[in-house]
């Protein structure tokens, strides 16, 4: 099993440009040119039949590795221009010397977008505009380049960061739409969450020769999972049974919503649990039953008949269709109290934030699995300000709610108290009701399966997402929750 790979802020990997010039002993214009020379060798293996280039070159160190990819195309006998967003006589440094390097190489600079010729089929353009320490709002003129960017029909390829991404938050509302990223030294978590796995296509890790000792002593600020580092389930024994797996008591199906509930009934079966059981509205019992037959589904109309189940039960998954109503209250009220580790979701979070029911509570063995309106909501922020920054926002659940907290999106933030994980999977099909369900159901199947509750919260988010992928592949439009279930079979074994 491979480790995970540290994600650093913009600070730390500054730390780390430093220490790799000492470390290599060369000068920092020396590792410049080799980050240009990376660049170059992806965009002529991405594009090896590259006809024109268009480099977009900021004032900066991010400018300097793009006039090096400049030269570098220029020596290949490959059209080129640069545009200078930064007049060349207030360069300075590295950035100034690279700008030299790729005028005596032949690069055509100009200084305004009105030089540069129309892009076309032939063009690649390389986004070299700003680098790690951009934050805040874009100004003139790199606006503009942007703009003019994102209107392109060309391919484009982003150094280091898609220019307007933050690559601590992964904030970008104005940022260019890069189809390939190539990132230096340590692995920015912006490039991971928030906007960032919309904007930056595909990330290739460059490490320039960075000896391993620089990365010593030095915290990320998370751990990003793939399917090779995730934990995973032992192999069953021959002479398993199914007690063995654990017995989940899924929660919720108010009157109009039984369809989540057992969703996330039907998921916890799928993911490996040994017994699942379902307390639910009564109308929805003879779904549960036509459905998934396997789900032990019981009705209840009110808190106090819930109290029996509660003392059957290894995991609790409370929250998928529960309402905001009083019914789902005193479900929750009691689910709460229950010994048992929970799996709290959808609107169980809603209830919660309301502060009328479990107020105050801190567990150990709860999982919280909010999206950001729900993780807003808990925190008493603007969805804005989760999505500006989703790494202060899950840390901020956390500490409030203690034990393991999901952030869900495109790159999900697990919180926890060693730390924060992130595991990018999944895609935009899988923006539809009811997927979020299902991975309520798979956390707790895995809970109850006896993994460690941060272990099996990581294998059930990556879980969840490669199985979407896998679904995806007949289309994303018209990807049902329920069409993941086969994969998640598959897959967790």
């Amino acid at each position: 099993m491979d480790t995970p790979q540290p994600l650093y802020s913009a600070e730390s990997v500054r730390e780390l440009d430093r220490r790799v010039i000492a470390a290599l002993d060369i000068p920092s214009i020396a590792l410049m040119k080799r980050a240009g020379r990376r660049a170059f060798a992806q965009l002529m293996l991405r594009w090896p039949d590259l006809r024109r280039l268009q480099v977009y070159c900021g004032g900066g160190n991010n400018g300097g590795d793009g006039y090096v990819v400049a030269a570098l195309a220029a020596q290949k006998q490959i059209p080129v221009a640069a545009y200078a967003c930064v007049p060349p006589e207030k360069l300075s440094g590295d950035a100034r010397t690279a700008y030299e390097y790729a005028v005596r190489e032949g690069v055509h600079v100009v200084q305004s977008l009105t030089e540069l010729d129309a892009e076309d089929g032939d063009t690649v353009i390389v986004d070299a505009l700003l680098g790690t320490g951009f934050s805040g709002e874009l100004r003139e003129p790199v606006g503009h380049a942007v703009e003019r960017i994102n209107r392109s029909v060309a391919p484009v390829l982003a150094v280091d960061v898609p220019s307007g991404l933050n690559a601590d938050t992964g904030h970008g509302d104005r940022a260019v739409q890069a189809d390939v990223t190539v990132t230096f030294i340590g692995r920015k978590l912006g490039l991971f969450c928030g906007r960032g796995p919309a904007l930056c296509g595909e990330v290739i890790f460059e490490d320039l020769g960075a000896p391993a000792e620089v990365y010593r002593s030095l915290d990320p600020l998370a751990w990003r999972y793939t399917g090779e580092s995730v934990p995973r389930l032992a192999p069953r024994r021959a002479d398993a049974y199914k007690n063995q797996f654990g017995h989940v008591l899924v929660v919720g199906g108010d009157t109009g919503f039984g369809g989540a509930a057992l969703m996330a009934a039907e998921s916890t079966a799928r993911a490996g649990a040994g017994l699942v059981s379902l307390a639910t509205r009564p109308e929805h019992l003879a779904a549960a039953l036509t459905r998934c037959p396997e789900v032990m589904a019981h009705p209840v109309i009110s808190g106090q008949e819930l109290e029996p189940l509660l003392e059957i039960p290894d995991v609790i998954a409370v929250g998928p269709g529960l309402g905001r109503a009083p019914w789902g209250e005193q479900l929750l009220a009691r689910a709460g109290r229950a010994e048992v580790p929970l799996v709290v979701d959808a609107d169980a979070l809603n209830i919660l934030a309301g502060g009328r029911v479990l107020a105050g509570v801190r567990r150990d063995d709860w999982v919280l699995t909010p999206h950001v309106g729900e993780a807003a909501r808990l925190l008493g922020w603007d969805t804005a300000e989760v999505l500006a920054d989703p790494l202060a926002a899950v840390r901020e659940v956390q500490a409030k709610f203690s034990g393991v907290v999901v952030l869900k999106g495109a790159g999900t933030l697990i919180a926890h108290d060693g730390g924060v994980d992130l595991i990018n999977g999944g895609n935009p099909g899988m923006a539809s009701g009811g997927m979020g369900d299902l991975l309520t159901g798979i956390i707790a199947a895995l809970i109850g399966q006896r993994m460690p509750l941060v272990d099996a919260v990581r294998l059930a988010v990556w879980l969840h997402g490669a199985a979407g992928d896998h679904a995806a592949a007949e289309g994303q439009r018209g990807l049902l929750a329920t069409d993941l279930l086969p994969f998640v079979r598959r897959l967790v074994d």
